[in-house]
């Protein structure tokens, strides 16, 4: 039989319950240094009822700590060892969602309109303030919270009013993972902003030699944002050949800004994969056909003589592109193995794609030693290796597509209480979590 350790990584408590510790009476917790080690008769992150609150419940091995050996502990300061390898937190059980204010409202205790809450019961937040969060939540058993996000801020030293519990209407507010939107669902018919080649964003409509540096940054070409608004002319007459837009969500400001201007031969405004502007004129003759060409980014690939762009699929007619398995080319794979790694993991996923005929959200795929830990991934994550992707497919959650797919996928799925439309999967071993 393995031998089980839980090991301390930073100074904690063990607790008797799963609660922020400011819930707590001082005799329900005690205080526990970094490097700490305790043998463990049995560990477990979840229950019928679901999570412990992002902590680990585990009992002792032939001793106690204040007369009891049932304790818990946040699962973001140990973790469980059998025989020496990490069993617990295992391929990102941990994850680190992030909430984003997108304009300037109220946190609420209850998700009420703010004229039926007391004062006490309100927080005033400014556009662009971000929590880390240790879960969110869209609804419960009895319904939705009234177009309110439920959500936890995953460390003590941000809890507001000291409180880690708040609502914030769903309107004013989204959900990131790995820099992508997984809650709300983003709107399939919001307009796009292609960047079709290497260009400037400008802060005024006019030659970008007539612009300091500051109002003129870089834009590459293939690059994609989410507006909020677009115009090509005002009551004063057009922009001079300029598009103006407003980005929609304030992750994607620039400098600051959320307003710029583009010249129009160098981006286009899109909708539904179809080009609203520039307006399309009458196509030419349709040419014969060609090899494909690609629009994207171009790039290179560690043990590969071609060059690959971002909007090519990664195998031969696959729905899954380069760009959505190396972050738009700002995740380039050190190794060829790597590489391998993402064409397998790419063939594995076509066949759940067609069976399921939904689209599929890459919110990530392969990821860096520093990115994985920034999100809160596993120290030996499978995103590593490129052989992982947490994805969300159109109108179903995590839950529903595990059971779609659990007797035929060949590696790890796992569902996320704190993201419940996303889905992890892996071409690791067989395995699941979350359940």
């Amino acid at each position: 039989m393995a031998e089980k350790v839980l090991r301390v990584n930073r100074a904690t408590v063990f607790k008797l319950r799963p609660e922020p510790t400011a819930l707590l009476q001082p005799n329900e917790q005690v205080s526990i240094n970094a490097g700490s080690t305790y043998p463990l008769h049995s560990y477990a992150y979840a229950d019928i009822d679901g999570s412990f609150n992002g902590h680990i419940k585990f009992a002792l091995r032939d001793r106690t700590i204040n007369g009891f050996n049932t304790w818990f502990v946040s699962s973001l300061d140990a973790q469980v060892e059998a025989d020496g390898e990490v069993v617990y937190p295992l391929e990102d059980q941990e994850s680190m969602p992030i909430l984003w204010i997108n304009q300037y409202t109220l946190l609420k205790r209850r998700p009420l309109d703010s004229s039926l809450l007391d004062s006490s019961e309100t927080v005033p937040v400014q556009r662009g303030q971000t929590f880390q969060l240790h879960s969110y939540a869209f609804a419960d058993s009895q319904g939705n919270f009234n177009n309110h996000i439920k959500f936890a801020i995953r460390n003590t030293i941000d809890f507001v009013n000291g409180l880690s519990t708040w609502f914030v209407f769903t309107p004013h507010a989204f959900v990131t993972f790995d820099d992508d939107i997984v809650y709300p669902p983003e709107d399939p018919n919001a307009f796009i902003l292609r960047v079709t080649e290497n260009t400037v964003f400008k802060r005024r409509p006019v030659p970008a030699a007539e612009l300091p540096a500051n109002e003129r940054p870089p834009a590459s070409a293939g690059t994609e944002l989410v507006l909020g608004s677009y115009a090509f002319a005002d009551a004063q007459g057009s922009f001079n050949r300029h598009i103006r837009f407003s980005l929609k969500y304030v992750k994607d400001n620039i400098f600051g800004f959320n307003t710029w201007y583009i010249f129009d031969g160098h981006a286009r405004v899109e909708q539904a994969g179809q080009v609203v502007y520039p307006r399309p004129t009458t196509p030419p003759p349709t040419p014969p056909p060609t090899a494909p060409q690609y629009s994207g980014t171009p790039f290179r690939l560690p043990g590969f003589t071609s060059t690959f762009y971002t909007d090519q699929p990664i195998i031969p007619n696959g729905s899954f592109t380069w760009g959505e398995a190396t972050r738009n080319a700002t995740r380039i794979p050190p190794t060829r193995d790597i590489v391998e790694n993402i064409l397998a993991l790419a063939s594995a996923l076509q066949p759940v794609r067609n069976r399921l005929g939904r689209p599929f959200q890459v919110n990530s795929w392969y990821r860096p030693p520093d990115v994985n830990a920034s999100v809160g991934g596993a120290p030996f994550s499978q995103h590593l290796s490129g052989r992982a992707v947490d994805v969300q497919v159109q109108g179903l959650n995590g839950r529903q597509v595990a059971n779609a797919i659990m007797l035929t996928w060949p590696g790890g799925i796992g569902i996320y209480s704190n993201m419940p439309r996303v889905i992890h999967l892996d071409i690791g071993p067989r395995r699941t979590w979350g359940f």
